[in-house]
This record gives structure tokens, sequence and C-alpha cells, in this order.
């Protein structure tokens, strides 16, 4: 695909951020969702199911990839966080790269693309941990990060990769986060009333899948319901409205 860089190069002239610890957590949380929503768009379209994958899940790839190396540039490159994201965009040049023919190579890079973004999550909790969140925009965060966990662990178990283990939640695990989301919202609902148009319609995005996102995790299959679609979105919209918290208004 040609490669879309201009997100990349104007962070170039943006001034690095690291010394703000608010928005640097918000940074740093931002990789960590979107780093999982990377790796669910990857397994939407390089699987080697899917004969005619739908473009949309390429260009969801790239621009979480895009993103996370615009904040990388912002933060001051990190080394524990700039290698496995190295790592992440080799495997996902790789995958692109590969003609259609080869499909059947693609659940072994899906693999080492999981792999990395392990180390990157590891790394990014680490920093953003230390970083200090501002509690305004923590739990706009936390739901962030928990919608993409929920929407990473689904499409995992509906891939064909070759090793799963470790890779999904428990189910003591699976339903902790359930709940936690849950509760989560109405909080966020009660705190953030003036934002109650975008808390609520993500809320409703969750629930909405929420019985299939459960029916996958227990052992079921999939039914169609664009769980992908509704996740990454209110997962995104979250993240952005964390941004505009810690915005001071003109």
């Amino acid at each position: 695909m040609q490669k879309k860089s201009l997100l990349f190069l104007l962070c170039l002239i943006c001034p690095l951020v690291w010394g703000d610890d608010g928005r640097s957590a918000g940074k740093l949380s931002e990789i960590l969702s979107r780093s999982q929503l990377m790796c669910a768009s990857a397994m939407i379209y390089f699987n080697p199911a899917e004969r005619t994958p739908d473009p949309r899940g390429l260009n969801a790839t790239f621009e979480h990839l895009n993103l996370m190396e615009t904040y990388m540039v912002q933060l001051g490159q990190p080394e524990a966080l700039v290698q496995p994201m190295r790592a992440m965009k080799e495997v996902f040049e790789t995958l692109d790269r590969l003609p259609p023919a080869e499909r059947e190579r693609y659940p072994e890079l899906i693999q080492q693309l999981l792999g990395h973004q392990q180390r990157l999550q590891q790394a990014a909790s680490t920093a953003y941990a230390s970083a200090g969140p501002d509690p305004v925009a923590a739990d706009l965060e936390a739901q962030s990060q928990a919608l993409a966990t929920l929407l990473l662990d689904y499409q995992i178990r509906l891939y064909p990769l070759p090793h799963k283990g470790g890779l999904t939640l428990t189910p003591d695990q699976a339903k902790e986060l359930d709940q936690t989301i849950e509760q989560r919202f109405e909080t966020l609902l009660a705190r953030h009333a003036e934002h109650a148009d975008v808390l609520s319609k993500a809320k409703a995005s969750y629930l909405f899948v929420r019985p299939q996102l459960q029916q996958v995790a227990s052992g079921g299959t999939a039914r169609s319901g664009g769980a992908e679609f509704y996740l990454n979105r209110a997962s995104v919209d979250l993240d952005e409205l964390a941004v505009a918290v810690l915005t001071p208004s003109p």
C-alpha cells in the first residue's frame, strides 16, 4: 500500500510533551489502546480465509501504526517502546508485501505481531504509571484501554493462530473486565455529564456487541454484528474525549 506519512511528518514540528505528565500519560494510554486495535484490525484484514478482504481493515491497521509512531516522536522516542514498535512495523510491512497466494503465512506473522505487541504493552504500561495519569482523564483512558483489550481478545479467539496460549483472557478475567467496564461507564456518565452524548454512544456500542463478545469468549461462533467497528470507534472516541477534558476552553 502507499504509505501515508503526513501525520508522522507533521509531528516532527510539534514540541515534545514528555515534561507534561498528564499529556504524556495520555499519549502512552493511546499507544496502549492503539497497539491492541492495530493487531485486531490486522487480524481482520490478514485472514487466510478471506479471499477478498475489506481494504478498510488495512487502512485502519496503518492508521493505528502511524499514530503510534507520531506519539513515539512526541514522547522523545523512549527506547523501551521504540524497539517493539519497530518490530511491529516490520511484521506489518512483511504482511503488506505478501502476495495473496502466500496467505497461508499470515497466521505465523500475526503470531509474531502479537508477541511484539505484548512487549510494547508491558513497556507502555510501566511508562504510563510512571508518567502520572491526570485524574480527570484517567478513567476515560482506562475505559479506552479496556475496550481495546476486549476487541483484541475477541479477534484472537476467532483467528487461526498457531498458538493462543497466554494471549486470551481467562473466564474470570473476562468477567471481571466486563463488570469493570459496565461500572466505569456509570461513573463516567455521572462525572462528565456535559459529555453524555459521546459517553452514551460509546456505552451503547459496547452493550450492542457485548452478547457477541460473551458468546465467542465461551467458545461459540461469531455472528455478524461488526464488533470490531463498534469497539474500535468507542475506544478512539474515549481517547479523544480524554484529550478534550485536559484541554482548557478558549
